[in-house]
């Protein structure tokens, strides 16, 4: 089974690789794909002084380190994984390399009631996804 996990720097997607993990440990053949989506970097400064190259780099660096973190919790319990970076719009990303998966895991969402109903990714990922999704908690 070929599963796509969402991951992002929040408590519910760390919360969610002990579920994955157990999942992967009750499948006989299971591989993972760790993708992390980085929203593109928009600078607004009053000055105008902020180097736009050197933000991106930054955010680059934090998502890189976020994956690094996750794979290294799979490779503790022998379990297949690769990551994957890239930017964009989060839903579109999403559902694109979903598409070569048999499965989604994503995180819940991380805040109160009105986020999850009017701002929240999860729900337009449930929507849409031609493959069946697996929301952690």
């Amino acid at each position: 089974m070929k599963i796509l996990f969402g991951i992002s720097d929040t408590q519910e997607c760390y919360n969610a690789i002990k579920f994955a993990i157990k999942l992967a440990h009750s499948l006989k053949e299971v591989r993972f794909t760790l993708l992390h989506v980085s929203m593109e970097v928009f600078i607004y400064s009053e000055s105008g002084m902020m180097d736009y190259g050197q933000t991106e780099a930054l955010e680059e660096e934090k998502a890189k380190a976020l994956l690094k973190q996750f794979e290294e919790a799979f490779k503790k319990e022998n379990i297949e994984c690769e990551s994957v970076l890239k930017s964009g719009d989060l839903i579109d990303v999403v559902l694109d390399m979903a598409k070569d998966y048999d499965l989604l895991l994503i995180g819940a969402s991380e805040s109160n009631l009105l986020y999850r109903l009017f701002i929240s990714h999860q729900n337009s990922l449930v929507e849409q996804s031609s493959i069946p999704v697996v929301i952690a908690k």
